[in-house]
């Protein structure tokens, strides 16, 4: 291992001197490096690098008219950062009051009251007065529909600009109004005008009104009803409801109970029946309608989805969550209705007749060669919640917990060695349809073809060339479970009795002299590849490096010492057998049968090395080590004495290999 090498600290002072010299050096250059009127300098420019030619506009924003930029900007900092001196509004009310503005009003712009000044104008230049970003009519139609604002009966002031009657930025009045409603409708409109009057039925209304019955922009109706008017109104019929307009109290209804007025044309609901919505119970028509005319269908007073919430507050927090039905945020009279049973939570059907009217696509989905009980069978709600849920698809809980109240051995697969990944994250979704399929079990695609879809990349290997039948075959579900098992890589049962299914069973080593430990064991993938591979037999390399993983001391051995030809040259299974043998150490063969395979055992060399005895006598093990040794011949590294000095006849006399024998 390599180590850190020291130095004594006066051989390191003159690397410290050159590194103080260099830091002089450049701190002395420093406002050379800056020259005067170009960027960062202190009386720079800013048009040295700013293109003015895009800000070439009729009206100008006097601080850039001016080219005071730093009035805004910070001069200094990263390149190609806005650094400004302060943070939206906030920069603006460093010149413009908001007292000026209309800001400390009772109702404020929305943009203005959030700060945005920059949606509506341009900081630097325009082609509009107030650096509006757009000519004025078409900015409010950014944010307001313009189909409200082009029907067949126009308001005559639309023609003079939306600021005829609003304000900008905030004011005192509703509606961003210049004025009080009664004041700004006299302005142009005579109450006490003879043809006003005829207009009203006789009626002197008052201007603070008007908008009761009519759109203040433009409608489909002369003149200019509102979206929704009632009958009587639209008829001139006022006296259905009020007094003449000659008695002393013209607007007075003509019962004292309006909602018995209501019933005089509507049919009046069974208000002892226990199931009736309330305000319908109870006669309170006007809580949720206007009597005269409304922007909103059925003379509403707000849009259904806000009118709504005023009573049913606790679904505003549904409608928050991540998975929000979009009917509920929009119209709750999509799937509601106002007048409807209670017990049926005013639903305006059948609740799966409700959901399929709107998903028409899964309609189709009954026809599907599988499908769900619970879609089949059952209701939407059973797993969907019909407003706001925190789950995906507005299911009623994750998609485990919601599988495992039908499918109840879902909690015990999660007990299991292994369980697949999808399982364990709670995605059935990702191998199941949840309301129908084409395949059973409601999978995707055909079970092993499913497979493809996330293990892929095992089919992209172009350059295996074995492939295990079963896999070659894309048969998985020989080996695997889908969902869990107990066994490692959700294998259907260990690895021996899975593999023994098609090869032959570990178990036969039982009677056998030596078995290797991973095949006795069933660890097949100790050396073998379950897939595919390069090499015969699936190993995952070489056969001598696949043993070499185990055997590391005979491969450290044989890095420096004298190497037995056959595992020199990675020749293991010359010798040895790769699962079991009758022999012992897995060898092919008995011993000496098995040396005599490549060594001639009678020839005189042989005989005049080994005391003059046929090979056949011997045991090879005995004097020699059968894979490497630092000692020529193979000897074994631990040696008697006089065998190592050749000397045999010391122990057996007339035995000297030089003898010729005993």
């Amino acid at each position: 291992m390599a180590t850190r090498q020291s130095y004594p600290p006066w051989r390191l002072l003159p690397c410290f001197v050159l590194i103080a010299l260099v830091i002089l050096g450049v701190a002395a250059s420093a406002p050379a490096q800056i020259k005067k009127g170009r960027r960062f300098a202190g009386g720079g420019d800013c048009e040295k690098c700013h293109q003015m030619e895009a800000f070439d506009r009729k009206v100008r924003h006097e601080p850039f008219k001016d080219k005071d930029c730093t009035g805004c900007h910070k001069p200094h900092g990263m390149v190609g950062v806005l650094r400004l001196k302060e943070v939206g509004s906030a920069l603006c009310a460093l010149c413009h009051a908001e007292e000026e503005l209309g800001l400390t009003g009772a109702v404020v712009h929305a943009p203005a009251a959030a700060g945005d000044c920059l949606t509506c104008h341009d900081p630097h230049a325009s082609g509009e007065q107030g650096l509006l970003t757009s000519e004025p009519e078409q900015l409010c139609f950014t944010c307001h529909d313009q189909a409200d604002f082009q029907k067949e009966h126009l308001h005559e002031p639309l023609a003079e600009g939306c600021f005829s009657c609003h304000v900008v930025h905030g004011g005192q009045h509703e509606y961003l109004l210049n004025s009080p409603l009664a004041e700004l409708c006299a302005a142009c409109h005579d109450e006490t005008n003879s043809s006003f009057v005829a207009a009203h039925a006789g009626y002197t209304v008052p201007p603070e009104t008007c908008t009761d019955c009519h759109s203040p922009h433009a409608s489909t109706a002369s003149p200019l009803l509102s979206n929704s008017i009632h009958s009587p109104v639209a008829d001139g019929d006022c006296t259905s409801c009020h007094n003449e307009p000659n008695t002393d109290q013209p607007f007075a209804l003509t019962v004292a109970d309006a909602s018995q007025l209501c019933y005089e044309c509507h049919e009046e609901p069974d208000t002892e029946a226990s199931d009736i919505h309330s305000p319908v119970a109870e006669g309170l028509c006007m809580e949720c309608h206007l009597p005269h005319g409304s922007r909103q269908p059925v003379l509403l007073q707000r849009a259904a989805s806000s009118l709504c919430m005023e009573c049913h507050n606790d679904l505003e927090s549904e409608l928050l969550k991540p998975s929000r039905h979009e009917p509920a945020g929009q119209d709750c009279t999509l799937c509601h209705q106002a007048h409807g049973q209670t017990d049926r939570q005013l639903l305006a059907g059948e609740v799966n007749a409700l959901c399929l009217g709107c998903h028409t696509d899964q309609q189709t989905e009954f026809d599907n060669t599988v499908v769900h009980a619970a879609f089949g069978d059952g209701d939407c709600l059973d797993c969907h919640v019909p407003h706001g849920a925190d789950f995906a698809s507005l299911t009623t809980t994750n998609r485990f917990d919601l599988c495992a109240e039908c499918h109840d051995d879902a909690h015990d697969w999660l007990r299991k060695k292994s369980s697949h990944v999808p399982l364990k994250t709670g995605r059935c979704n990702e191998c199941h349809e949840p309301h129908s399929a084409g395949h059973a079990a409601l999978l995707k695609e055909e079970a092993n073809k499913l497979c493809q879809t996330c293990h892929g990349e095992l089919l992209e290997d172009q350059t295996v060339s074995i492939v295990h039948p079963p896999f070659a075959e894309r048969a998985c579900d020989t080996c695997h479970l889908p969902h869990a098992a107990d066994h490692a890589h959700l294998m259907v049962d260990s690895q021996a009795v899975v593999c023994a299914g098609c090869h032959e069973d570990p178990q036969e080593a039982a009677g056998m002299a030596s078995g290797h430990a991973p095949y006795v064991t069933g660890e097949c993938s100790g050396c073998h590849l379950p897939h595919s591979g390069r090499i015969a037999g699936l190993l995952p390399d070489e056969p001598d490096r696949v043993c070499f993983s185990c055997h590391t001391d005979l491969e450290t051995r044989m890095q420096s010492g004298q190497a037995h030809e056959p595992a020199a040259d990675g020749a293991c299974l010359d010798c040895h057998q790769p699962h079991q043998s009758q022999q012992t150490a897995l060898l092919a063969s008995s011993i000496p049968d098995q040396c005599l395979d490549c060594h001639d055992g009678e020839d005189d060399a042989f005989l005049s090395t080994h005391l003059n005895l046929s090979g056949s006598q011997l045991d090879c093990r005995k004097c020699h080590d059968p894979h490497v040794s630092d000692q020529a011949g193979l000897i074994q590294r631990v040696t008697h004495d006089p065998f190592a000095g050749n000397a045999c006849d010391v122990c057996h006399p007339g035995t000297s290999p030089d003898s010729g024998g005993p």
